[in-house]
């Protein structure tokens, strides 16, 4: 796969060229664009350029009628049987994938339940693709306790594994069902860090995991059409279990989290966190614990045409939780952006979305570790953002919370049945413009 090294137009062009090759097969060799929903459907029906498949499946043979405890590795290319487990399916599928590390092409997972025992990873230009209910199902690992656990949460909690590590450029996972089997801690279902090109669509994760979807230190990234449910701690995140590990809260660029469904989470559903350059739209966010969809901190994006509904506040921030958030937050800030520009929240547009049932319909904040340190909530406080044509309702504190922020814009919203329509703190703010927001 080609890499964009160069600086000029012509480096640019083939770069983007070669994506689209990449992403044109995503398609008809894992029969993912006859079969699922959302973006892939739409992809062409093509095999990646050099027809490199590989085909997992349950059972031994080519044909799949001999020992069901065993696991199968065909190839695509000469039609022959080339691995064969009596172990755990990740053996079979990190075999698979080896066999593309240097040249690309596609695993594919038969519609079957895999039983891993750790995780795999899916090298560059690899794709990895489920058939009609292939669910990769993860063991349990031990137990630990969960630092903030809820009250329906009894410690310790059983700790897992990643079932995917996504660890090259133009990497892709789609149509596959993640199951935790209950584990909710050190786990997620998809891990993706240090990529340029990252594509996960159409999976649905289920029964656990401490962060459900996660991106770190990546690079032009879309995360679309996936469900999201009863995940621990985060839904789709750039925050990486274990908390405080060597790829929490490092710095992605270029991301779009788009028509995802999320539900059933302790903190935030969607949080893209540490983000520049960001589109966060179309989701379905519900039940969770913290803000539904919140930045802290991320800068130059959009969070447009979602709708959040059905927050229950768990051990809230000052200030509450809301259906969405920009904040600075100073235990989200790590040493690569601490005192730079990139400790704040600014330039972030909240535009078209539909707000209800949550204690704070939209807010801005600054969060500092000591919470009477009122300096920070002027230094630090986010700035550069407009909220505009948002429809909150039925919120029990505030429609429309400025706690702390600078230089934003609060006009044309409709606010419905809210405690108090829009709250602005006068001494932590500045230069806050409002109008025509209708209030009923």
């Amino acid at each position: 796969m080609a890499h964009d090294t160069g600086d000029g137009p012509a480096d640019r062009r083939q770069v983007r060229s070669t994506r689209r090759t990449f992403l044109a097969g995503i398609g008809a060799a894992a029969g993912v664009g006859a079969t699922s929903t959302g973006a892939a459907a739409s992809l062409p029906e093509a095999q990646p350029a050099d027809g490199r498949l590989f085909y997992v499946r349950r059972g031994a043979g080519r044909g799949g009628n001999g020992d069901s405890g065993k696991y199968t590795v065909l190839d695509g290319r000469r039609g022959n049987v080339a691995f064969t487990t009596g172990g755990s399916a990740d053996e079979a599928f990190q075999f698979a994938l080896d066999q593309l590390a240097e040249t690309g092409g596609t695993v594919v997972a038969a519609p079957a339940r895999f039983q891993f025992a750790g995780p795999v990873t899916v090298h560059g230009g690899t794709h990895l693709a489920g058939q009609g209910g292939a669910r990769f199902v993860a063991s349990d690992t031990g137990a630990r306790d969960d630092p903030v656990p809820t009250d329906d949460q009894s410690n310790p909690l059983p700790t897992g594994h990643d079932l995917v590590r996504l660890r090259g450029d133009d990497v892709a996972v789609t149509g596959v069902v993640f199951d935790a089997d209950g584990t909710q801690l050190d786990n997620q279902a998809v891990q993706a860090d240090g990529c340029d090109g990252v594509y996960v669509a159409n999976n649905r994760t289920v029964n656990g995991f401490q962060m459900a979807l996660s991106v770190t230190r990546c690079r032009d990234v879309t995360v679309v059409g996936n469900e999201v449910v009863d995940p621990n701690w985060y839904g789709i995140t750039n925050r990486s279990a274990p908390p405080g590990g060597e790829r929490d809260l490092r710095r992605s660029e270029d991301v779009r989290i788009v028509r995802n469904a999320v539900g059933g989470v302790k903190f935030n559903n969607i949080a893209p966190y540490n983000v520049e350059h960001f589109a966060v739209s179309g989701n379905l966010v519900f039940d969770g614990g913290h803000s539904l969809i919140a930045c802290s901190p991320s800068q130059r994006g959009a969070i447009v045409g979602n709708v959040c509904r059905d927050l229950t506040e768990f051990a809230p921030d000052p200030g509450g939780e809301a259906g969405i958030e920009i904040e600075y937050k100073e235990t989200h800030v790590n040493d690569e952006v601490a005192g730079t520009p990139a400790a704040r929240s600014y330039d972030i547009t909240i535009a078209g979305n539909q707000v209800d049932g949550c204690p704070v319909g939209v807010l801005a904040r600054t969060v500092p570790a000591d919470s009477g340190d009122t300096a920070a909530r002027r230094q630090q406080r986010p700035y550069g953002f407009s909220v505009t044509g948002n429809t909150v309702s039925d919120a029990s504190d505030a429609g429309i919370r400025v706690r702390s922020g600078e230089s934003g814009v609060v006009a044309t919203n409709t606010l419905r049945n809210n405690d108090t329509a829009i709250d602005v703190d006068r001494g932590f703010t500045a230069d806050i413009q409002q109008g025509l927001n209708a209030t009923r």
